[in-house]
């Protein structure tokens, strides 16, 4: 057998001795033997992480494997391959953690329960059983699902990443709920990564290091939210790096919340991002159409709100950025609704929540626009306000004026006064045609639904 036959053969039975898809397709996917040269066979990875996790966790069992299929020994060794370095991490799906779980329906009015969850930092609706599950989320939501039924066992640490308000917070507390749902003795703390520094400083200051170091090294499960803020501190780094060492090796449950993933945190030691990446990295994305909707409908019930389905599923359009300000929104709606009556439009639901045409303008500038236009279809903003009329920059131009009509109600001779051209009926020609594309074409009508998206979107 060739090297390829040989490496084939090998992580077929890896895979099988693993047990674990997710394991394998962060480790093992798009490996190959690079040579084999006296005795040594050369595995190409995508990364140093890569080397270090598998000469640690797997050496002896791809050393064992390889010599069986091979029918002699060789040794191992594992290079980083140029080939490798910029391809997308293999994509993990909730199937290949667990099926789909049944979502938690534990209600536990015990005041012991009710007293650790306080001194644990946790908030007490923080619960599986209230967390709606989207495709934007499902991952994320089956691997702490995992984690919960088999803590410090499985995807040890579990490293949530996300945008604000998406509701990373939220699983993390509900993994630590369920386990002082089961034992309400367990030893379970929330903390940011900036109470972890405080408590460290006044230990510190106090003489007191030992406890510090028993308080949060006897724990059962310990979160850390904000974790991307530990870079800024040497000290605080080398503290949490060893903690982490005790209650990994004590088989205990770290979970990390961070606003990106640890490939992204600058300013870490390579060791401490090694422990990161560790275990499972998920991701929680904004949330669909759907989801928003049916966040509504439960938060609604909840907090007995009574708003008309039209009006739930226009704040679900409108609002699309995270979940916190999708609740915000739903507050004030029903505020509004009950200072002034039932009969509310969805012009005025627009308005109350900044998302009429006039809330955009005000919100996001037209440079903004036009930059990601031009980004979007790879053209300059010096070229899209110019005079040069290519059929792909013409029809650019034409998708910019479209936006600034249609999405944020521009006057027609604004738009021609910021795209430079001489009257507004080149702006109506150019919206017709946008128009008319979008109804007859259903791949560009998906790309400006996105485009739309990611403009409303951009950071302020």
């Amino acid at each position: 057998m060739d090297k390829s036959e040989i490496w084939k053969i090998t992580l077929a039975q890896i895979e099988v001795k693993l047990d674990s898809p997710a394991q394998f397709k962060t480790w093992f996917k798009d490996t190959s033997i690079l040579r084999i040269e006296n005795k040594t066979a050369y595995i190409g990875v995508k990364n140093s992480y890569t080397v270090d996790w598998l000469k640690k966790k797997h050496h002896k069992m791809i050393k064992d494997t390889l010599a069986y299929v091979a029918g002699e020994e060789l040794e191992p060794e594992y290079e980083i391959d140029k080939d490798l370095i910029n391809t997308p991490q293999p994509k993990i799906t909730a199937d290949d953690i667990l099926r789909e779980p049944p979502i938690f329906d534990v209600i536990d009015n015990d005041k012991s329960l009710s007293k650790n969850l306080k001194a644990s930092n946790l908030n007490e609706s923080y619960t599986f059983k209230n967390y709606i599950v989207g495709s934007s989320n499902k991952l994320a939501h089956a691997a702490s699902f995992g984690v919960a039924q088999k803590p410090g066992e499985v995807y040890n640490p579990l490293f949530i990443y996300g945008k604000t308000g998406l509701g990373k917070t939220h699983l993390g507390q509900a993994v630590a709920r369920h386990m002082l749902e089961n034992n309400v003795d367990k030893n379970v703390l929330y903390i940011s990564s900036e109470g972890f520094l405080n408590d460290m400083v006044k230990a510190i200051k106090s003489g007191r290091n030992l406890e510090f170091r028993q308080k949060f090294r006897s724990l059962d499960m310990l979160i850390i939210d904000d974790i991307q803020l530990i870079s800024k501190w040497q000290e605080t780094q080398n503290e949490f790096f060893n903690t982490f060492n005790v209650l990994y090796n004590d088989k205990k449950q770290v979970i990390l919340i961070s606003d990106r993933p640890p490939e992204e945190i600058k300013g870490i030691e390579d060791r401490l991002r090694s422990r990161f990446q560790g275990g499972i990295t998920v991701d929680v994305g904004r949330p669909d159409y759907e989801m928003r909707l049916a966040i509504l409908e439960n938060k609604s019930a909840f907090s007995n709100i009574h708003l008309s389905s039209t009006i739930l599923e226009s704040i679900a359009k409108l609002v699309t950025d995270n979940i916190r300000e999708l609740e915000g929104a739903l507050q004030k709606i029903s505020l509004y609704q009950s200072m002034f009556g039932s009969d509310i439009t969805l012009e005025e639901v627009a308005r109350i929540i900044g998302k009429d045409k006039k809330g955009r303008r005000e919100r996001i500038k037209v440079p903004q626009i036009i930059k990601c236009i031009g980004r979007e279809f790879n053209v300059s903003v010096k070229d899209l306000k110019g005079p040069r009329r290519t059929a792909d920059l013409a029809f650019a131009r034409q998708v910019c004026m479209y936006f600034l009509r249609e999405e944020f109600g521009y006057k027609l001779e604004q738009v021609a006064e910021i795209m430079q051209r001489q009257d507004h009926t080149t702006v109506m020609h150019a919206v017709d045609k946008v128009k008319s594309k979008m109804m007859a074409d259903e791949g560009f009508k998906n790309q400006t639904d996105m485009l739309k998206d990611a403009i409303l979107n951009m950071e302020e």
